[in-house]
């Protein structure tokens, strides 16, 4: 990828690696995911939307990052 979509792709993946690098897992539909997938997968499927689900603790630190995909109704 080049240009502008090369430019939001790099930032997405500067932004999940920091995310993981503080300790938060990442989740792509469930499943344990590297922010590299992650990035992959929401880049590659443009049309496809999904969700991004903050997962806390009892004490409300930050311990999961969760895409979902979106099923349309």
């Amino acid at each position: 990828m080049n240009g502008e979509n090369g430019l939001e792709k790099q930032k997405l993946l500067i932004e999940l690696e920091n995310i993981r690098n503080r300790g938060i897992m990442i989740f792509l539909d469930g499943v344990p995911s590297s922010p590299l997938t992650v990035t992959d997968v929401l880049c590659v499927n443009e049309s496809c939307d999904f969700m991004r689900d903050y997962v806390t603790d009892e004490k409300g630190v930050w311990t999961e990052l969760r895409f979902d995909r979106i099923k349309p109704t």
